[in-house]
């Protein structure tokens, strides 16, 4: 790492725009200049990457006429290893009906289990974004913010219950007081449209 940089050669991945729109720029620097637009679902090819002041940016090739080279921010992308994890998630279900529609209520991580851990962030998707909920699963409650907009690799603080805590309160006959020590979240299903990656974990808190 010097100034701020740090450079991780050898990289070779593909990867899959997840914003609406992006820009592939000829280097992460502020003033670089916008080489080609690139669209939600285009494929790209990852031949490098920098970290530059704390911002994850890949060296892409594009899949135009020309092959044109240049740099993109990682969170405009998806790596094929994380959209493959999401894949696998899709088929728990491959002719089940949703059990309901959903939309979110502010930015949130998609994740590939139902924790914060932050090695789990699948993407983030955008307000407003709609999904089918296909299952959900109470798990010990985080004390965490009502937005999951954390970015990967930032960790959040919180304690877990105990898991057996559910069946206590079952016992108790207070399932009305469940929700005090148990989030839920819910397995979704994406349109393409909406997402490459066609499933994923979502905090209830946000749906």
């Amino acid at each position: 790492t010097v100034g701020g940089v740090t450079n991780a050669l050898g990289v070779n991945d593909t990867a899959t725009v997840i914003a609406k729109t992006a820009q592939i720029r000829t280097s992460y620097a502020v003033v670089a200049a916008d080489l080609l637009e690139v669209k939600r679902g285009d494929r790209l090819d990852i031949e490098d990457q920098i970290e530059f002041e704390k911002v994850l940016w890949y060296r892409v090739k594009a899949h135009d006429e020309t092959q044109t080279e240049g740099w993109i921010e990682a969170q405009n992308v998806i790596t094929s290893d994380t959209l493959e994890k999401s894949k696998k998630l899709v088929e728990q279900f491959p002719s089940q009906n949703p059990q309901a529609a959903g939309i979110i209520r502010s930015a949130s991580n998609l994740r590939s289990a139902p924790d914060m851990n932050p090695d789990n962030i699948l993407l983030k998707l955008g307000n407003r974004s709609t999904f089918d909920i296909m299952d959900w699963k109470f798990v010990p409650k985080e004390e965490a913010p009502d937005v999951d907009d954390d970015p990967k690799g930032q960790t959040k603080n919180g304690k877990k219950s105990k898991n057996d805590e559910i069946e206590a309160a079952k016992v108790a006959g207070e399932p009305d007081r469940i929700e005090d020590k148990y989030d839920i979240w819910y397995m979704v299903r994406l349109d393409p449209s909406v997402s490459p990656a066609p499933a994923g974990w979502l905090f209830g808190r946000q749906v």
